[in-house]
Parts: C-alpha cells; structure tokens; sequence
C-alpha cells in the first residue's frame, strides 16, 4: 500500500495541477505545478481561498453553480479562466471532486489542465474562420465550392456546396448553394468534360457561356474528397474589348488600305518597311518594288536635303512636321503633295520608326492659282466700283469696306469702326434692326430699301441699299453684303416731282372747284347788270328819277361783286403762277384804310353798314401796298357781306411792340362755325359762301389774303363766335 509520503512525492510530480481545500474552501495543499503555474509558493497558498485566483471572467452565478454541485456530494467539471500572482490570465480545465469519509464530506479536490495554449489555438482558429469566411464572402471574384455527384459509382453532376454573392452574381441567378450546376449553367458540359483534371490538379480555362451573355476565366483547385474549390473571373468586358480591339485593328487596316492617302512606314535609316496600295498605284510600283528600299533616294538633292531637315526636328515633345513638296514622277509629270510626317517612340523616348502620310494637292494649288487671280480682280472690282460696298456681320458692324464706301461717308480708313446703325437716324433704327433679324434668320433672302446715311463729318447724302446674305455657317447667316449708291439728286428730282405733282393735283382739283363756284356767282350778277340795262334801254322813260337811280345802284353793286371776284381770280391765277412777289416799302396804315373805305363806300350804303375807323398812332408798317390795300379791303368787303343791315364795323390799328403793328377788322354780324374756322385759309377745304343779303364769295380772297401777309413776314389770325361777329387780326413789321 502506497504510504502518504509517496502520495505527495506523486502528486508533486504531476504537470496538472493539484489543490485541496477544507469544507470551508481554505487550502489545505497545493502541488509543484501550482507554484509553477501561479507563482505562489506552498507557504503563501496555504490557509487561502482559491479566490486569490479570481480573474473576474465568471460571475457569481458560475461559482454558486460550482458549490452547490460540491456541497451536495457531486463532481464539477468546467473551464476557469483564472489569474497568476503576476496578473497573468490562465485557463483551465478543473475537475472538483468531494473528499468523502465515512459518508461525511472532508474536503475538496481539484485537479485543473492549464487549457491556455488550446483556447489560444480555438481562438485563432475561430479568427482564421472567421476571415477566412469574410475573404470568401467579400472577394472580388466569383468563388464556388463544389463536389461531384455520383450515381451507381458514376459521375452525374457538379453540386454546389458554398458560394460568395459575387458568383451569384456571375451567374445573374441567387440561391445557388445546393444546386447542380446544370440547373443553371447549360455550358456546364465543358465543365463536365474537365472533371478529372479538376478534382485532381489545379486548372485554368476560359467558357463562353451565352445563356448568361458572359465570358468566364475560371480558376480551380483540388480540396480532397472530390471536391474542388473555382473561382469564377467574369472577363466579358475584357473579351469585348479585346474583339473590339480586332475589328479596330480590321478597320484601321482596311481604311489604311483603302485610303486615298499616300502612307509609308520606314526605320532610322530610312528603310521603308511599309506602304499602302494607294501608295504603290500612286507611284506605278508594286510593293516588292518599294519594300526594303531607302527613302532618301528617292527625292531630289533638294527635296533630300529638306526632308532630312524635317525629321531632324522630330522631337517626343514635338513629334510632328508638316511641310509641302514639288515633286516630278518618272513620266516628267509634276505634282504637288502635302506631308505629315510622325516619329515613333519606343518607352526610353528614342525614335524607332517614321510615319508620313501625304496626300496629292496638285488640282487644289491649280485652283489656289486661280482662286488668287480670281480674289485679285474681285478685289480690283471692290475697290475700283463706283458703287459702295460693305459686309456687315449681325451686330451691324462692318468687317468689310470698299474705297468708295469709305468716300461716301468721308470715313478716313477701312479700319476705323463702323456701325450701320450711327449711319442712319435713330427714327430708323427700329426698322433697321427689324430687317437685319429677317435677314440673318433667313426669313428673307434680299432686301431694298432707300434712306438718308449719315456722313462721318455730319452732312447726308439719300442712299440706295441692296442686301443679301453671303456667309452661311451651319445653316445660320453670319454676315451680309451691302450695296450703297449715293441717289441724293435722284431722290430731289423725285421729292420735286412729287411735290410738283401734287401741287398741280391740287392746283387742278382747286381749279375745278373754284370754275365752277365762279363760272356760277358771276353769272347773278351780269343777268342783273343785262337785266337792269335792258329795262332801262327799252322803258327809261316809263321810270322816275328815283327808280332809274335804283335801277342803276342795282347795277353798279352787281358791277363791283363781278369786279371783286375777276380782281381775286387774276390774283390767284399770279399766285400759282409764282409772280405774286412783294415789293416792300413804307406804308401808311391809316391812308391805306381810308382808301378802302372810300372805294367800299356805294356797297356798305346799300346795307346801310356804317364803318368806323380807329388809330391809335401814325405809325408805319414795312409791305408791299397793293397787297396790303388788297387785303385790307378783302376783309372789309367780307365784314360788310356778313353784317345785317344797319350795323357798323371797326377798322383800327394798334402798336403791338417795337417791332409789328396790328391793324384789325371787327364785325358784328353773323359769324363763323368753330368747323370752319379750323379750314377758313385753306381753298380746299372752303370754298362758296352767302353773306346777309346772299352775297356770294368763293373764300379765294382769305386765302390769297394770307399767303400775301405771310409773304411780308406777317400773320393773320381770325376768332369768332356765331351770331356775335368775326375779328381779322393782321400783325405786320414796323418800318
């Protein structure tokens, strides 16, 4: 029987550890391998509670569970998670047992493994997975685990085991886990043909697959068990890219090819290694005649020396030269071409190829030479025209201006700035940009129009413009062509004409008036003159003295209307006729006005008229006298017509200032509407009237009366009233 010395010496020498506590808990003995684990020596652990150990990682629920299951006679087994005296956390596995003696409990037992470096390895691993699962589910690539399914120990199908959502995706198809790949992959058969190999070694390859419009690259590798891990590369862009890059490559060869553009390739020493077909037709040669043959001896020393000048310029910052050459093919005929020539560069930046491209321009320099002689005489034809030309663009500016233009509105230079719209008068303006938006909209394709221009120096000149477009950029009008002519005598000549024409309208329309008003009032009075005469020739002497005198005044006044009515139809007829000219001189109002009473003596008697003569000073106007005494008595004749019997009339003169007199004629008889107030100068406006006693007049007397008082730097103004009387007001110079 093993003695307890030897128990001790055994249980010392154990790894696990060993700690016994009384019922209380104290500890009672500790092990080797506590002291080791801990750092608590025997000494200090003895008569301690294991609580020293405590980590703080359990919470008092976890201990109550470990000694009631003590306290009641029964194992515990579990994991601490405990401290060592230097604060070292250590887990364990413990197994605590009771220490029973004749059926009491004594004490307790624990034997504990240090587990540490196991929960350390299952933590790392708990990591690893954990990554390992994030890698999985968050690569950028599609990633499929799958295994073979065999039937009767026959390959049937591939059956997805795992899958990340970016092979979902691949696939355009979601819950793929569980599912052959033949439910949802009908290129899976070139999947099928490589099982072998895909089970056993590690495989790259490409699959087509139209079902899902993609291409897949497709890693795999062997897992054991059959199974095997793919990843899943969608390329389609890349497989478009690289087909697209063909067909680019196709059509850039083609249009090469096929271009009506001389191309040639060659290296640094000038050896051409490529043309097109255009090339070698150009030159009648075959491209074995020219393939491998030297560039630089085929031009001429001149050429030579310039195209080696060309290339020496070729730089990685400036890799291009444009240049022109005369060349002479082998049949003598000469041509033009045009060249761009190109360096290539390999990634150091040095040149390791030339590319020219060139094109034969020799039908376009014929028509350079031409379109030159052509632009010289058009502009000998601008410059030398006797008809200004401009180009104006939308704003109204000039870009263009021809030397009789620049003559026409005394401009100095075709430089200076010119705006359309400070040649015209601003009342223009609104009708000028009316017509510049329809011509630059294209709504019109021409325009005339005649107005005045305004010279640079002030002065203006009538001009006659034509306007058209004549640039037309993408389908907009950018600038127009103007013609000017100066037309200024032309346009007086019109202006005279027309003036002229209207005048003799309305001369003519006045003189149809004024016949036919007149051809009717001079007839009254002569069959009163021939009948008053008649009676008179064949009775005299049945008639008393006083009805011979009444006969007789019946025909002296019908003499004196017949007489006023031929003086103012001869008056007129100067008029039109432009003799009606002044004569001024000094005149005395008031022996003028006598005069006209006098003479108007026998026709206010009839009427009983009594005219009363006023004046205020002996002052004397400046005018002509027999226009003055015509008007005068006009107007004293019209005050006595339109007066009733027995009335008087006012004749005076009066000072106005230092410079006019006024002399004024009033009547108290029937006046005149407001209408005809307004038109009582205007012959075409009224004509005929009838004064008390149906006198009659034409109104050709007012308004000879005013053109003779505004022709001595007068006026005349009329203000009635009907029933009340008319004032004729005549302001003439003072002498």
């Amino acid at each position: 029987m093993i003695g307890d010395n030897e128990l001790l010496i055994a249980l010392n020498k154990l790894e696990t550890i060993v700690v016994v506590t009384d019922t209380e808990g104290n500890i009672n003995y500790v092990n080797d391998a506590f002291e080791e684990k801990y750092g608590y020596s025997r000494e200090e652990a003895l008569g301690k509670n294991p609580r020293i150990l405590k980590s703080g990682e359990h919470d008092s629920y976890f201990y109550k569970d470990l000694w009631n299951t003590i306290s009641n006679g029964e194992n515990w087994e579990g994991d601490f998670l405990n401290k060592t005296k230097s604060g070292r956390l250590i887990w364990e596995n413990a197994k605590i047992s009771p220490i029973i003696t004749d059926g009491k409990i004594k004490g307790y037992i624990a034997v504990k493994e240090d587990i540490t470096y196991k929960k350390d390895l299952e933590e790392q691993f708990h990591k690893e997975k954990f990554l390992l699962d994030e890698l999985f589910d968050n690569a950028p690539v599609g990633v499929l685990l799958v295994k073979p399914l065999y039937s009767n120990e026959k390959f049937e199908d591939l059956i997805v085991i795992k899958a990340n959502p970016i092979a979902a995706g691949v696939f355009n198809k979601l819950g793929i886990v569980g599912l052959t790949m033949n439910s949802f992959l009908p290129e899976y058969q070139q999947i099928y043909s490589r099982i072998n190999e895909l089970t056993s070694s590690k495989q790259i390859f490409e699959l087509s697959c139209p079902s899902i419009e993609k291409y897949l690259k497709i890693r795999t590798f062997p897992l054991g068990n059959d199974r095997f891990c793919m990843y899943l590369h969608d390329i389609t862009d890349y497989k478009n890219s690289i087909i697209a890059l063909q067909e680019s490559e196709h059509r850039y060869y083609s249009l090469i090819e096929d271009s009506p553009a001389l191309i040639r390739r060659f290296n640094k020493d000038g050896l051409i290694n490529y043309i097109n077909s255009y090339y070698a037709d150009y030159y009648n040669k075959t491209p074995q005649q020219v393939l491998g043959k030297n560039i630089f001896n085929l031009f001429s020393d001149k050429n030579k020396a310039t195209f080696i000048e060309n290339l020496n310029k070729l730089t990685i910052d400036n890799p291009i030269v444009e240049y022109q050459q005369k060349i002479e093919l082998p049949n003598g005929e000469v041509r033009w071409q045009k060249w761009i020539d190109r360096a290539l560069f390999d990634i150091t930046g040095n040149i390791v190829e030339y590319q020219s491209v060139g094109m034969d321009f020799t039908k376009l320099k014929k028509a350079e030479g031409q379109l030159e002689s052509q632009k010289n005489q058009l502009n000998a034809i601008f410059n030398n025209s006797l008809i200004g030309i401009g180009v104006v663009n939308k704003n109204g500016n000039f870009e263009l201006i021809n030397s009789k233009l620049l003559e026409l509105l005394k401009a100095n230079s075709a430089h200076e700035d010119i705006n359309y719209f400070n040649l015209i008068s601003e009342t223009s303006h609104k009708e000028a940009h009316a017509n510049l938006k329809k011509i630059f909209s294209g709504e019109i394709t021409t325009l005339n129009v005649q107005r005045e221009i305004i010279k640079k120096d002030g002065s203006y000149f009538w001009g006659d413009i034509y306007v058209s477009p004549i640039s037309i950029k993408e389908g907009k009008v950018t600038q127009m062509l103007g013609l000017i002519m100066d037309i200024t005598e032309r346009h007086r000549m019109e202006e005279e004409l027309k003036a002229s024409e209207a005048k003799l309208k309305k001369l003519n329309n006045t003189k149809d008036k004024l016949f036919s008003i007149i051809a009717h009032d001079i007839r009254n009075p002569f069959n009163a003159i021939l009948g008053f005469s008649n009676i008179l020739d064949r009775n005299i002497n049945d008639f008393t003295n006083s009805e011979i005198k009444g006969f007789v005044s019946k025909i002296v006044e019908a003499s004196e209307q017949t007489y006023k009515l031929l003086e103012d139809l001869l008056t007129w007829a100067k008029s039109q006729l432009g003799q009606l000219q002044p004569n001024p001189q000094k005149v005395n109002p008031e022996t003028t006005i006598n005069e006209c009473i006098n003479s108007l003596t026998s026709l206010a008697k009839n009427k009983n008229i009594k005219i009363q003569p006023s004046f205020a000073s002996e002052s004397t106007i400046y005018a002509d006298a027999e226009m003055f005494k015509f008007v005068l008595r006009n107007l004293l004749h019209n005050a006595i017509k339109f007066s009733h019997p027995n009335a008087t009339i006012d004749c005076k003169t009066e000072d106005i200032d230092d410079n006019y007199v006024c002399i004024t004629v009033k009547d108290y008889g029937i006046g005149i509407r407001k209408e005809k107030v307004d038109v009582l100068f205007n012959l075409e406006q009224f004509l005929s009237t009838s004064g008390t006693a149906h006198e009659k007049g034409t109104g050709l007397g007012l308004s000879l009366s005013k053109e003779m008082i505004e022709l001595n730097g007068g006026s005349i103004k009329v203000s009635s009233e009907v029933n009340k009387g008319s004032e004729f007001r005549l302001k003439l110079p003072r002498f």
